[in-house]
């Protein structure tokens, strides 16, 4: 009897472990990013984004650039997915890539469309296939994590002219910090990657 409370409590422990809740994101949550893109220069910077709205549906955060340069908004779902970027793009989404609860082997389907009204008629689809592909440790200039990997694979293809190829988007989603520490997109012409520098959640 006492050997099968222990495997039911063992069991119960490793179901938690295993999937990531979403998460509980509270106002003056805040996390420092390393971006790195090198069309570029300088190819990286440093910025903070700092939670100053949430509900069940969004949330919404005050993005500055290191050293006060810049100072910009950005509004996502209560999942983490985009809805208006940093660069002012307004996103159109129809399936998100981070689909709470994340459980490893779990996958799914993501979609949206990405539109700049300053870059005129600038418009671009991407679909993905999501996998939760399981726990791993990491590490990133804010430290040493757990982290569960989330792999999505699909394309992008521009509305507004003719071209379109392969895309692919990782993150590594840490629950204790609320947020990815780190994320990497790539497709035929760039790679874009975040690391988290520092963080202080509730």
């Amino acid at each position: 009897m006492a050997a099968f409370f222990c495997f039911c409590a063992t069991t119960s422990i490793w179901a938690q472990e295993s999937a990531a809740p979403k998460p509980a994101v509270k106002v003056d949550d805040r996390w420092v990013y390393r971006h790195t893109d090198r069309r570029f220069k300088p190819p990286v910077y440093v910025y903070e984004l700092r939670v100053s709205f949430v509900d069940d549906r969004v949330i919404h955060a005050v993005v500055e650039r290191q050293a006060g340069k810049s100072e910009s908004d950005a509004t996502w779902t209560a999942e983490w997915n985009g809805v208006v970027g940093v660069d002012e793009g307004v996103i159109d989404l129809q399936r998100g890539m981070l689909q709470f609860p994340l459980v490893p082997g779990r996958e799914y389907s993501a979609a949206w469309d990405v539109r700049r009204a300053r870059a005129g008629d600038f418009q671009v689809r991407h679909d993905r296939q999501v996998k939760v592909v399981g726990w791993e440790e990491i590490e990133v200039p804010a430290g040493r994590f757990r982290a569960l990997k989330v792999q999505a694979e699909g394309s992008y293809r521009r509305i507004d002219r003719p071209f379109s190829g392969p895309a692919q988007n990782t993150f590594w989603y840490v629950p204790q910090v609320k947020r990815w520490v780190k994320s990497v997109y790539k497709d035929a012409e760039l790679e874009i990657v975040e690391e988290l520098y520092f963080y202080r959640v509730q």
